[in-house]
């Protein structure tokens, strides 16, 4: 009998639920850039913006944990990275300064950041509004080599809790915020370096509406998904969007979008931003220094500094829809070479 080397057993082999004809740890690509992800999102008020996320790079024999505020006009960036071993588990609560316990799957999760010494600190539980939907999967592949293959899910939800800057406490109460989870292999981290990327996570009191675009270089729209979510579920989905954004040097200042909907209803949704939460600072970037464990603090008043924080960047918005209604949540942008707003040269 011949004996092929698939992957080690681990303890969640005892458990049902595997699709693979192999053991848990054994993914479908063996790729040191595979991961699972889950990224969380809350624009707090006007002046405050935060975010945490972890990924695990089985692989890699690592996590990387990373958390963020924009609070007035600085930035402050926690980055860390915690080794894993094969046998250890993928779903530890605490990994880090960073604590993302799963209270209820697809329901509740308790987020929990202590780190001596960080200006930021919160104690956060995310409880959610709607269903999550499904990102159908991306897969890119050139001359036979796949740089790609992933799928993510969406979910709004409320936050309930405390978040402390500078030993301030914040009290957050069923404040609607945003999470996505991801899997799988991605060419990299952070904006195109041609093209652009534009998703919008706008929440409103009985409704949550994102919108996702890809355009290359060229401004060819590569891609268009979007979704009209209530506690019914998706009720429409975006088949087509134009957009008018309005940048001021390194950052996105406002804008609109005019979408056609498949149930045939054209919507309009403008939004103006109040923070910027460069993700550079947590990792998304092709700059090594930025990727390796360190805390910051960026002065967002000097544009050397956001020159160099350039690139994908979540902005913390108020949105109004054309019926009046108004929300809040957030426009992630990545900016590359693009003939509208960045053109060659």
């Amino acid at each position: 009998m011949r004996t092929v080397d698939i992957g080690q057993l681990i303890p969640l082999d005892e458990y049902f639920g595997h699709q693979l004809v192999a053991p848990r740890s054994t993914t479908q690509h063996t790729d040191p850039r595979w991961a699972e992800r889950t990224y969380y999102l809350l624009h707090v008020d006007d002046g405050l913006t935060i975010n945490a996320g972890r990924q695990l790079y089985r692989h890699a024999g690592h996590w990387k944990v990373f958390a963020a505020a924009t609070a007035g006009e600085r930035q402050l960036c926690l980055r860390r990275q915690v080794d894993f071993a094969p046998a250890d588990d993928p779903d530890a609560t605490a990994v880090g300064p960073l604590s993302v316990e799963v209270l209820r799957p697809l329901q509740e999760t308790r987020l929990v950041l202590e780190e001596p010494g960080l200006p930021l600190a919160y104690d956060l539980t995310f409880t959610a509004r709607f269903s999550p939907v499904a990102h159908e999967p991306t897969l890119v592949q050139r001359d036979g080599v796949v740089l790609t293959d992933t799928m993510s899910f969406f979910q709004s939800g409320v936050f309930d809790g405390t978040v402390t800057i500078d030993g301030v406490e914040r009290r957050v109460h069923k404040r609607a915020g945003f999470r996505d989870r991801s899997w799988g292999m991605r060419k990299h981290d952070g904006a195109p370096r041609r093209g652009l990327v534009v998703f919008v996570a706008a929440e409103f009191d009985d409704e949550a509406l994102y919108v996702l675009l890809h355009e290359t270089a060229s401004g060819r729209r590569a891609y268009t998904g979007g979704w009209s979510m209530t506690a019914d579920g998706v009720l429409d989905t975006v088949t087509s969007a134009e957009h008018d954004l309005s940048f001021a040097a390194f950052w996105l200042d406002g804008g609109r979008l005019d979408l056609q909907m498949r149930s045939g209803v054209r919507r309009t949704i403008e939004f103006e931003t109040q923070t910027r939460l460069f993700l550079s600072g947590v990792g998304y970037s092709p700059d090594p220094d930025r990727r390796m464990p360190g805390t910051d603090t960026f002065d967002l008043n000097d544009p050397a500094v956001t020159g160099a924080l350039e690139g994908q960047t979540d902005h913390g918005s108020r949105f109004r829809l054309d019926d009046g209604r108004e929300g809040h949540g957030y426009v992630e942008i990545g900016r590359g070479v693009h003939p509208r707003y960045r053109p060659e040269g």
